[in-house]
């Protein structure tokens, strides 16, 4: 092996190039995942009361009767906010709850969201949810008057 004082000046270019290469290679990826996540949050109140499903539903009717087993399916409430990549969203929903949502680095054209769902002080859940952009998470949530909440989680 060489020493390092033997090494041709081209030699020693062409890995400064590479080494520059791979740096900025690098930087890309942390840009990417530093990007910038849409979340959608849809908030559905499912019951026993009545056999209604929002219009705006219909398209899920089936996934919602298979996964949840309700009759009636309402939505409520629907937010949009587009966060940065370790940047914190609160959403609120009904009976003073709120869900904390931080989008986390992920590769390519994946989403990963830390997701927290709270009750005043109380913690009732918290999880890490990954989904390729534009696709969707259902979640089922606390009880809620007659029926639970359903929160539909998105991202793109």
């Amino acid at each position: 092996m060489p020493s390092p004082k033997s090494v041709p000046p081209a030699a020693s270019g062409i890995a400064a190039f590479l080494l520059v290469l791979l740096l900025l290679g690098s930087a890309a990826e942390v840009c990417l995942a530093g990007g910038a996540v849409t979340v959608d949050l849809g908030t559905v109140y499912a019951s026993n009361k009545g056999d209604e499903v929002d219009p705006g539903l219909m398209n899920l009717r089936g996934k919602l009767q298979v996964m949840f087993n309700y009759s009636s399916y309402k939505m409520i409430d629907r937010r949009r906010r587009t966060l940065a990549v370790g940047e914190s969203g609160t959403f609120e929903l009904p009976g003073r709850r709120a869900m904390h949502v931080s989008p986390l680095p992920a590769p390519g054209n994946k989403v990963r969201l830390s997701v927290q769902i709270r009750e005043g002080g109380k913690n009732l859940l918290t999880t890490t949810v990954g989904m390729s952009r534009g696709g969707m998470v259902l979640v089922g949530g606390p009880s809620h008057e007659d029926g639970v909440l359903i929160l539909i989680l998105s991202a793109s």
